[in-house]
């Protein structure tokens, strides 16, 4: 990966983080193990606290942020997103960006809809805006 190429990541994780601490009020950073040890982009911070902080801490937040997101790369970055969430024990969250688009997020079904069966793949997934999965955060606190 070249240098240009890490900025930009570094710099789509932290405009994330500053996003969602605008709709939630909790404070992610980036994850320093993650080139090191392969693990999940954004984690929430040891001093927060409080069950939205509990609930967002629950999800292996994987950042990508390319020119554009064809949905065989959406395919292959929730590959790796669930790859890393089941190495550490949490939810598998994908959150990706094309240049001039929105931010979107995958997450599994069950999460939308405890009464699923979980199930591995992209085909069980939803794939949300940004308030979506702030509001599926926020509900995970009741």
């Amino acid at each position: 990966m070249s240098k240009m190429q890490r900025t930009k990541g570094a710099t789509a994780e932290r405009e994330l983080a500053a996003l969602i601490f605008d709709e939630l009020g909790v404070k992610l950073v980036r994850n320093l193990d993650q080139s090191r040890r392969g693990g999940h982009d954004l984690i929430v911070t040891d001093d927060e606290t409080g069950p939205v902080a509990a609930s967002l801490a629950r999800y292996a937040l994987e950042v990508k942020r390319h020119a554009a997101t064809p949905p065989g790369s959406v395919r292959a970055w929730w590959g790796q997103a669930e790859s890393q969430a089941a190495r550490v024990g949490l939810v598998p969250a994908l959150a990706y960006r094309a240049d001039r688009g929105a931010w979107r997020f995958v997450l599994p079904l069950v999460e939308l809809r405890p009464d699923l069966t979980r199930a591995p793949g992209i085909e069980y997934t939803a794939d949300l805006s940004l308030p979506a999965f702030c509001a599926v955060v926020r509900e995970g606190t009741r």
